[in-house]
């Protein structure tokens, strides 16, 4: 049990210090329906080269690569990619294979990137050795034809309201994803907040915790929040409960 436990310690270090070695060109990836493919960049930045797989899931992290059934193939899934180098990945929509995908309204995927340390080149073969990999997962939306309105939009779309108890509630009526950074009401000059809100998909609602926030409200309540516009770059807005 204690060698366990040391070896968890260990790895928890190991992945704060390698964050970032397989970098991405972007935060999200956004494929208009009509393109037959879009194009990733990655660049290594660790100190030696990495083995790296790359695949998209529906949403479940625990999938394994091999298992994973969505509309798009990557060119290539696998990959060796030397210190300092960059590698261009073409992400294509397979429509044969997304014909019950919806096209009212965007769909979101993530996409996952494995970078694997190579094995030491001096490692004894009769001694014990562990071998780490880091996965960076980001968000890829496909976005249809014609929806209505446009993504930047979406954030002033939103209905917001006041829930029982310490919470607000929002819906999102709209075709597209909004992406929530924060949410903040202002009461007697106290801000109450919730810093890691959820996602909101299209048509979707959910129910936002605001730690503190008194039971008793004064009417027409100025509400603060951000969003993640397609770029990743943060938004601010207003709306009034």
């Amino acid at each position: 049990m204690k060698r366990r436990l040391l070896w968890g310690w260990v790895a928890a270090l190991l992945v704060g210090s390698a964050r970032g070695e397989i970098v991405i060109d972007s935060t999200r990836v956004i494929f208009p329906m009509e393109r037959r493919e879009v194009t990733l960049k990655l660049k290594n930045e660790a100190p030696d080269p990495r083995l790296v797989q790359v695949w998209i899931d529906e949403g479940d992290p625990q999938v394994q690569a091999e298992y994973s059934d969505v509309p798009f193939t990557i060119s290539p899934p696998i990959l060796r990619m030397e210190a300092g180098k960059s590698a261009a990945l073409r992400v294509a929509y397979q429509a044969a294979q997304g014909l019950g995908v919806p096209t009212d309204k965007e769909s979101v995927y993530w996409l996952n990137v494995l970078g694997i340390r190579p094995k030491p080149a001096q490692a004894d073969e009769q001694a014990s050795s562990l071998q780490f990999a880091f996965r960076t997962r980001i968000k890829l939306f496909l976005r249809p034809v014609d929806l209505q309105g446009q993504a930047r939009d979406a954030p002033a779309q939103l209905q917001w309201r006041r829930g029982e108890g310490t919470v607000v509630q929002v819906h999102n009526p709209g075709s597209y994803h909004v992406t929530l950074s924060s949410v903040v009401v202002s009461l007697g000059g106290v801000e109450y907040r919730n810093e890691d809100p959820p996602m909101i998909a299209p048509g979707a609602s959910a129910t936002l915790p605001l730690d503190g926030l008194p039971d008793t409200w004064p009417p027409n309540v100025k509400l603060r929040f951000s969003t993640l516009d397609d770029y990743g770059n943060t938004q601010q807005h207003e709306a009034t409960l």
